[in-house]
């Protein structure tokens, strides 16, 4: 799930948007999803010779093409030539742009109540006039039955469909300050917790750690052969993807567990150090040391912490950390060593 945020002119009163991913089971829509992609890489094409962006341009010249030739419906072929304008735009703003957009993958761009509708409660969705089933869906989808459903993208992964549905709901913030969380994020754990109270929540740093271990074992045991050898190369690679994913599903979890805590602890407000130079010095570092502070990533940690907490209507605030492990948070007073890295007042 991605989030947005818009403050409105009530300060108390945010927009949040989410992107709940769904899979459906539905093998009827591959005809029309080829049609679609053809007739986007027709668009792109059309767009970087004609150098344009106006949709009425693009409406003008290309609609009936995309109608007649490609056999799209009505609300379809706009929305393709939407798709393929937001994609041009995007290949422009980027200042290492690169090659022009291929577009392998099946991604389709849908409206609301036009090219799809979706009952959450009975788990179906009817996509270009065809029903099909939810069969996959995240375990918190409840909370999500009264926002407001706006745009799709439909996607194909693997053999496998993918409904990725954006819904937007306006959220009143209680600005007052009723209670407070602070959470420090270090390497081995997550604390967090209040004058009264401090939880731990152990990293999953060492594992992610192992398997990059593991993939630059396997170049220095095959230094000339790996890149070469796609089993070598697939089994690094794999490594690879296994330590990110366990550390993004760690960031994930970790947000939803410490606005649960801040929940029971009757805080509305989140308190987070601002880590914007962490790796600022990083050559100074031993290597060991330096490559799990790159894989920690603490902005992402951060990242979900406060996606989660503005869904639950609370606020996050960013705290200087300079000084803040010698400095005393009650009294203010400078703290003295007491054993390896620990202080005491």
């Amino acid at each position: 799930m991605a989030p947005e945020r818009a403050v409105r002119e009530d300060s108390s009163i945010e927009e949040e948007i989410a992107t709940v991913r769904m899979k459906i089971s539905s093998s009827a829509l591959e005809p029309l999803a080829e049609k679609y992609m053809k007739a986007k890489r027709y668009v792109l094409r059309w767009l970087y010779e004609n150098k344009t962006t106006s949709r009425k341009e693009v409406h003008n010249a290309l609609y009936k093409v995309l109608r007649e030739e490609y056999g799209l419906p009505s609300k379809l072929a706009i929305d393709c030539y939407r798709d393929a304008i937001a994609t041009y735009k995007g290949w422009l703003k980027n200042p290492r742009r690169g090659r022009f957009p291929i577009m392998k993958n099946i991604s389709l761009w849908l409206t609301p109540k036009a090219s799809y509708t979706i009952d959450l409660k009975s788990m179906k969705a009817k996509i270009l006039g065809q029903e099909v089933e939810i069969v996959g869906y995240p375990h918190n989808l409840d909370f999500y039955k009264d926002w407001e459903i706006k745009e799709a993208r439909l996607v194909k992964r693997a053999d496998e469909w993918y409904l990725h549905v954006k819904m937007e709901k306006k959220m009143k913030i209680e600005r007052e300050v009723k209670g407070l969380i602070a959470v420090d994020i270090n390497m081995d754990f997550i604390t967090l917790g209040n004058d009264k109270q401090v939880i731990k929540i152990p990293t999953r740093l060492d594992d992610a750690y192992h398997y990059k271990k593991l993939a630059e074992g396997l170049q220095r045991k095959y230094p000339k052969r790996w890149k070469e050898n796609k089993r070598i190369l697939n089994r690094i690679r794999h490594f690879h993807i296994k330590a990110s994913n366990i550390l993004t599903d760690f960031a994930r979890k970790v947000g939803k567990w410490v606005i649960d805590e801040a929940i029971k602890f009757s805080a509305n407000y989140v308190v987070l150090e601002r880590l914007n130079r962490m790796i600022s010095h990083v050559k100074e570092l031993k290597r060991d040391y330096r490559d799990k502070l790159y894989l920690m990533q603490y902005n992402r940690i951060q990242y979900w912490i406060e996606w989660e907490a503005r869904k639950h209507g609370l606020n996050v605030v960013y705290v200087n950390p300079k000084y803040s492990s010698i400095t005393c948070p009650k009294c203010g007073s400078k703290m003295i060593e007491s054993g390896y890295r620990m202080l005491k007042c």
